[in-house]
């Protein structure tokens, strides 16, 4: 560094030494002086404005206000679906419930359709049984007795009726007669 105007350079050392010292304390506030630049252009870099700040601050309380919203209706809508899961829980049981009562109902009608037809078929069998023994005592009395009457049936008329013959009983024995008019009556 240079010495000032009217200072000599071989003067007093006080004035050397106050020139030193004043020299020193200038290069540390230079020094702090850089240090502090440095902290504003960070401090601007980092630096929120207070409109920017009161901004988020509201954004922030309406996103609380707002979330307090939603956590009312969360807890609301979580008590409606306990409410229908306990619904759904008690509706399985009822239909598990029907479910085997149907099984039972449809169990039971299956074993009595079981049973009638067994009875079906056992009546079947025994009317076959009886008409088995019924016919060949028919067959053997015909078959013996060629001229005997024929069954006739409760209403009088021959098992083979025809609604044009008549079968006539008269003192000579049974005939056939056309028509179904009444013995004796002349037809015109």
């Amino acid at each position: 560094m240079a010495t000032p105007l009217g200072w000599s350079q071989g003067g007093s050392g006080s004035v050397c030494l106050a020139f030193d010292q004043l020299r020193d304390v200038i290069e540390s506030q230079e020094e702090l002086i850089h240090q502090l630049r440095n902290v504003m252009i960070l401090q601007d870099e980092n630096f929120v404005s207070k409109e920017e700040f009161q901004a988020v601050e509201k954004k922030l309380v309406e996103e609380k206000a707002a979330h307090a919203k939603t956590k009312v209706l969360l807890a609301k809508e979580e008590e409606k679906l306990q409410f229908a899961l306990g619904e759904v829980e008690v509706l399985s049981k009822q239909l598990e419930k029907e479910k085997l009562a149907f099984e039972k109902a449809l169990s039971n009608v299956k074993s009595r359709v079981l049973q009638e037809s067994s009875k079906k078929d056992q009546l079947i069998t025994k009317c076959n049984g009886r008409r088995e023994v019924r016919t060949p005592h028919h067959a053997i009395i015909h078959g013996l007795f060629p001229n005997s009457p024929a069954p006739v049936s409760k209403t009088g008329l021959h098992p083979n009726f025809c609604s044009r013959m008549r079968i006539q009983a008269c003192p000579s024995g049974p005939y056939l007669r056309k028509g179904l008019q009444v013995p004796g009556r002349p037809r015109k």
